[in-house]
């Protein structure tokens, strides 16, 4: 309660006011609609609840055990090996507790859909494609595992709800699925590209089959054997030139044609010219360019419920109630009904402010921020406009500097210790040690095979040891200097600190068990077996990692700055792209064990011995197959790395129909040409948003000599800069058409 001296009356808010301002701020951090109810208080807690940290993460740890189950399940990929030569056997778990534990994913993933129609209602929830399709794939999935229970998991191989389940890995990720949207919305558009690509493809088929036509039988001599080879038919021509478009039979195509007449490089050439280095690379740009502008839009829409809900936000905390500062001894009828009365109110109290940024779940420093701006720009009449309120906000939108932290001081002599500590030089001097044992490591291993080796290795390895303990000392320092607390702050002191601790053991048990520090001949004989299992080749092993010390120096420099920042940006924004990919590799991977599982049988002798040169049976290939999931899914690796993949695609015929390499063709197709170009323009989107915040500071350094940085948190801090601020006339026009929010209890 706050009393207000010029009104003459005391304002109260009530509980159930702050909460509902707490969640429409909580809604503005993390983009989330306001589309949902705000009363009565107990659904509040129920959506304060659903949103937690600790709620999604176990809705995502669900997720993932429901995706990995596919390991384990009919047929499993928990075997040795999975070459068709040696023996497979696989461990699974029984039939009964696979269907049980599958069963309880699907109830928490109706549970969870039934909650979010709860939540926002039921009017808002028909107009949500997701939540309708989390219904009905959770339907589907349960009435297939129905029929597995009939069955049962070895009876019944064709299981629906495999193909389904990276449906629920996109659902729980807002970034996913606005990522999903822009690139539906956006496939007509480069559809158009894909046609002119397959018409390129198309015209130079038709003409190597001109140019190359089949020689006869009876006179093989006539004429080169390229066409017999690579264009006897149209499917066949058609499927070696999109295997040339990767280069992957690059020069195997074009040498039976080239060894009879020279000129006939230019078919190749110019193809390859046209259709990889012109078409594609305007693939990939229009692709780039079109999913851009579809993901800003989506952005911009993010953007947009941001300020709606700080808007909503604050018209909430305007709402209170109202009593007569000279009434709050009386309980007549008058009293009572002033407690309910509203008057128009223009500015927040910064008290109840503050009672609502500290009671949301949003990260300390940000809260912090936020009191701190709002109680500058409060004044002394300690009241917050909604200029200032909205003002304020914008920190919500800020880029966080990657800055330093201050730590403990000590004194005396012990400050200089600190300072030696603390000191970049120190740093510096440390990574020329790393690099001087790197070389060091380098000597060692070309002179491995030396006849003096013994000898060397005595010396070498004397030196390596002084190193380790140097580091070890390095990180103890550190780790005194700066104070655990900061000092695991950071990366790479906790890598270093790992680093030192295990090469400085190793040596040491090395030294206790062997009575050396070099390698010994029993070492040698046991490394001979290929299994590099000695002490002496773990501890070389892991040696070799002080290379990465060095990796510490660049952010010194500014051009090695911009690219640690877009290298260090693009692992913690990249998840969502990755998430798509692993979702298309899911899918795939049990579409083809639907397809071609048990299609490539063992080799018999007769299989090796009359086997084509280059072939899937020359280069006993036999391990990648399609018999379980695990092995199904390095057949897509394999193929999405494009190097070979033709060699694949001649198998799969063999093994099944000549149209089962549509398969493979439409892999490549997405997982190489349309979701990995993605992923590239986003790198260069990132490249070129750290260089313009370099340019625009000036390319200035910190105290500490490091260029300065900044955290690209999400990827709306990647598209912020191309996005419009909405208007005042579509916010207040959209709380309008929200109006109801505020007392939607009858949903």
């Amino acid at each position: 309660m706050i009393d207000n001296p010029h009104g003459g009356i005391r304002e109260s808010w009530s509980e159930e006011h702050l909460v509902q301002a707490i969640v429409l701020l909580e809604d503005a951090y993390s983009f989330r609609s306001i589309e949902h109810k705000l009363s009565p208080p107990y659904i509040l807690r129920l959506y304060r609840l659903y949103w937690s940290k600790r709620f999604q993460r176990l809705l995502t740890f669900i997720v993932s055990c429901q995706l990995l189950l596919i390991f384990i399940q009919y047929p499993s990929s928990l075997s040795r090996t999975s070459d068709l030569r040696q023996d497979r056997t696989r461990l699974t778990l029984p039939c009964g507790i696979q269907l049980f534990t599958e069963f309880v994913c699907l109830i928490i993933f109706y549970i969870d859909a039934i909650m979010r129609t709860y939540l926002i209602g039921l009017k808002n929830a028909r107009k949500k494609p997701w939540i309708i399709a989390n219904f009905l794939i959770t339907t589907i999935s349960m009435v297939d595992l129905v029929f597995s229970c009939i069955f049962g998991c070895q009876g019944k191989t064709i299981n629906i709800r495999f193909l389904l389940r990276p449906f629920y890995m996109a659902v729980i990720s807002q970034e996913m699925k606005k990522i999903f949207n822009s690139l539906r919305k956006s496939f007509l558009q480069i559809l158009s590209v894909t046609i002119l690509l397959g018409i390129h493809v198309y015209f130079f088929s038709v003409i190597g089959m001109i140019l190359f036509p089949p020689a006869r039988k009876d006179s093989p001599s006539e004429r080169p054997n390229e066409g017999t080879k690579y264009f006897p038919d149209f499917p066949d021509a058609l499927l070696n030139l999109v295997v040339l478009l990767t280069t992957a039979n690059n020069p195997d195509i074009t040498l039976p044609a080239y060894s009879k007449n020279r000129l006939y490089i230019i078919y190749f050439a110019v193809f390859l010219t046209i259709g990889l280095y012109c078409l594609m690379t305007l693939f990939t740009v229009i692709k780039m360019n079109t999913f851009k502008e579809f993901f800003t839009t989506s952005m911009q829409n993010s953007l947009f419920r941001r300020r709606l809900a700080v808007r909503a936000c604050f018209d909430i905390l305007l709402e209170r109630q109202v009593i007569p500062s000279s009434s709050l001894t009386t309980t007549d009828d008058t009293t009572t009904s002033l407690l309910t009365q509203r008057i128009t109110r223009t500015t927040a109290p910064m008290l109840v402010l503050t009672r609502v940024i500290n009671g949301s779940d949003l990260p300390e420093p940000l809260k912090t921020e936020l009191v701190d701006t709002l109680k500058r720009y409060a004044g002394e009449n300690n009241e917050v406009g909604w200029d200032m309120f909205a003002t304020a906000m914008l920190s919500l939108d800020a880029d966080v500097q990657k800055s330093s932290v201050v730590h403990h001081e000590y004194s005396g002599i012990w400050a200089l210790v600190q300072l030696i500590g603390a000191s970049k030089y120190l740093t510096w001097f440390g990574n020329a040690i790393g690099l001087i044992n790197f070389i060091i490591l380098v000597v060692e291993g070309a002179l491995r095979y030396h006849p003096k080796f013994f000898t060397i290795d005595i010396f070498l390895s004397n030196i390596l040891f002084s190193f380790s303990i140097y580091y070890f000392l390095e990180s103890s320092l550190k780790l005194w200097s700066l104070r655990p607390k900061v000092f695991f702050k950071y990366v790479f002191n906790t890598f270093d600190a790992v680093l030192a601790v295990s090469l400085f053991v190793l040596h040491v048990v090395h030294l206790s068990i062997y009575g050396i520090l070099s390698i010994t001949t029993s070492e040698v004989v046991r490394d001979a077996a290929g299994t590099a299992s000695s002490i002496w080749a773990i501890t070389r092993i892991i040696n070799l990692f002080v290379i990465f010390r060095t990796i510490r120096s660049m952010p010194h420099f500014t051009n090695y700055g911009i690219i640690m920042g877009t290298i260090s940006d693009g692992m913690r924004n990249l998840k969502a792209f990755i998430g798509i990919l692993i979702c298309l590799f899911y899918s795939y991977a049990v579409l083809g064990m639907w397809l071609f599982n048990g299609v490539i049988k063992p080799p018999t002798p007769s299989d090796i011995i009359n086997a084509t040169c280059g072939s899937y049976q020359q280069s006993q290939y036999w391990a990648n197959n399609f018999d379980d999931f695990f092995s199904t899914v390095v057949v897509l690796y394999d193929v999405m790395l494009v190097n070979n993949w033709g060699v694949f695609l001649t198998a799969l015929r063999e093994f099944s129909t000549r149209w089962s390499q549509l398969y493979l063709v439409s892999w490549w197709f997405m997982s190489n040409v349309y979701i990995l170009a993605l992923v590239l323009g986003f790198i260069v989107e990132l490249f070129s948003l750290n260089v313009a915040r370099f340019e625009e500071s000036g390319f200035t350094q910190g105290q500490d000599g490091v260029a300065k940085t900044y955290f690209v948190k999400t990827l709306f801090h990647l598209f912020k800069r191309s996005l419009k601020e909405p208007s005042d006339d579509e916010i207040n026009g959209a709380l309008m058409k929200y109006k109801q929010l505020y007392d939607n209890g009858h949903e």
